[in-house]
């Protein structure tokens, strides 16, 4: 079995009989906002071809994959868009009899299903 190695200062408050357990609650927390998730910043051209994607998908019937951020972490799901709600800027898609609502602004990728 492999061990893994803590460095000194990761290991700071773990060992530490003198920290009060705020103190390490809080550095807890710190060092799991490091490891999180952020989503990449899309350009105009790159979030232009996803509407597109979208649009030809609904026009035509066929089914999307797509790639989003749901707060924590990006997700797949291949589905059916059934409805476009641009005023509130998010597509309504359907995963066999699961319905998801997903907002264009979590959108990272949108591929078109090919045999869907």
């Amino acid at each position: 079995m492999r061990e893994t190695r803590v460095s000194k200062k990761d290991n700071l408050f773990a060992s530490s009989r003198f920290v009060l357990p705020e103190h390490r609650e809080l550095y807890a927390r710190i060092k799991e906002e490091e490891r999180r998730y952020l989503p990449p910043q899309l350009d105009q051209e790159q979030l232009g071809e996803m509407s597109e994607r979208v649009w030809q998908a609904f026009q035509t019937g066929s089914g999307l994959t797509v790639t989003y951020y749901d707060g924590q972490q990006p997700r797949r799901l291949s589905a059916h868009v059934v409805h476009i709600d641009q005023e509130k800027r998010r597509i309504k898609l359907r995963a066999g009899t699961d319905i998801h609502w997903i907002s264009f602004a979590r959108l990272l990728q949108v591929e078109l299903a090919a045999g869907f």
